[in-house]
């Protein structure tokens, strides 16, 4: 039987269309809290391990055990019943290559997954800090990533910038965007909205 050179289908042509699917879609509409929104969740959900490629449309499920996160395409209920307590959100990838991200139902009762979003908030910030600009922080090229996450990111970094364009806000650094949302009486809480995560400024 003969090997197959590229088990994972790296640079086939489906991935490589909706790369550029990606790269010539309009991005949408977002506020600044919006934008923060979608930038938050998509470094959540390409901060997991995983080996398959997501598609646009395809429930994906979102664990988190000892502060490690893991994107499966089982969901919760196709587990064993102990590992449900590891089950933090369902994620879709959108067409525009950012997150829909809905968290479980009793999500915020279990304080390991919350600290752990918690956590991820504190690097989004720090995240942001740090960059001259909001531009440079996104994950264009994410060296250090599997193949199929620093596509999706360079997709999503892409869908990001163009926010950043329609709003004005190419030019902005991460503190400016901050007080953008404040001044809009806006209030970015947890990757997931929770009201025990911590809160962006």
């Amino acid at each position: 039987m003969p090997v197959n050179p590229n088990p994972q289908g790296k640079a086939s042509l489906p991935l490589l269309n909706e790369l550029q699917a990606w790269r010539s879609a309009e991005a949408p509409v977002r506020d600044v809290r919006g934008l923060l929104a979608d930038y938050l969740r998509g470094l959540l959900v390409l901060s997991a391990d995983f080996s398959f490629r997501p598609a646009p449309g395809r429930d994906c499920y979102l664990y988190c055990r000892e502060g490690r996160w893991t994107l499966s395409l089982i969901a919760p209920g196709e587990w064993r019943p102990h590992r449900y307590a590891w089950y933090v959100a369902q994620c879709e990838l959108r067409r525009d290559a950012t997150w829909d991200v809905r968290p479980a139902a009793d999500l915020e009762e279990r304080t390991e997954a919350v600290d752990a979003l918690a956590a991820v908030v504190r690097g989004f910030q720090r995240r942001l800090q740090t960059s001259a600009l909001v531009a440079d922080s996104l994950p264009h090229y994410e060296a250090g990533l599997p193949y199929y996450r620093r596509v999706l990111a360079s997709g999503l970094a892409r869908s990001l910038q163009g926010s950043l364009r329609q709003l004005g806000l190419e030019a902005a650094d991460g503190q400016q965007l901050l007080a953008n949302l404040q001044a809009s009486g806006g209030a970015l809480r947890g990757p997931l909205n929770l009201s025990g995560a911590e809160n962006l400024p």
